[in-house]
């Protein structure tokens, strides 16, 4: 009982600290560049500017129906590993 339980534990662990190596990166801001019909764009926050591509069928879009619809100006949230944008939020203005 007290073995497998602990094995439980150790699992859970583990999966717990494998997640956190696998975390998507995230950035809030501005688009300044539009690539190829949004193939990529450039956003831009208060410290940093990230150029990530958007992939037409790996990306979540959330706000605009396709890539093509970001346009510069808008405000976004998008997640992203490495280059490549996981999703793409668009926020609505206030």
């Amino acid at each position: 009982m007290v073995k497998k339980l602990l094995s439980i534990v150790a699992a859970a662990l583990l999966t717990l600290s494998l997640a956190g190596l696998v975390q998507a990166d995230e950035v809030t801001g501005a688009i300044t560049k539009v690539g190829e019909e949004g193939r990529s764009i450039t956003v831009k926050s208060k410290d940093k500017e990230v150029t990530v591509n958007i992939s037409g069928s790996r990306t979540t879009l959330d706000g605009v129906d396709k890539r093509a619809d970001l346009k510069v100006g808008q405000n976004v949230t998008v997640e992203y590993k490495d280059d490549a944008a996981s999703k793409v939020k668009v926020t609505k203005a206030k």
